[in-house]
């Protein structure tokens, strides 16, 4: 009961002098990813859709992955998912 109590106090102090770790702000992600969320999401649910044989809605995620693509980077290769997949539905016609 007393580290309870011990813990609660140095946890009291820390936040009413300002120098805790609570008192330094959220923390920025580290950019691990360069490409942004939305553009990312799309692009693997495409290559998920794409893997399934599921080839208009991979082609319309690639789509949604090239239209909110901010890293050119991405924007390549989504477009070169839309060239393949378009190839993948034409072969299938």
């Amino acid at each position: 009961m007393r580290t309870k109590q011990l813990i609660l106090a140095l946890a009291a102090a820390l936040l009413l002098s300002g120098c805790g770790w609570m008192s330094q702000g959220p923390k920025q992600r580290p950019e691990a990813v360069p490409y942004d969320d939305a553009a990312l999401y799309n692009f693997q649910l495409g290559r998920h859709y794409q893997s399934r044989g599921r080839l208009e809605l991979a082609r319309d995620r690639f789509l949604q992955a090239l239209a909110t693509a901010d890293n050119p980077d991405m924007r390549e290769r989504a477009a070169r998912e839309i060239e393949a997949t378009d190839r993948l539905i034409r072969s299938q016609r």
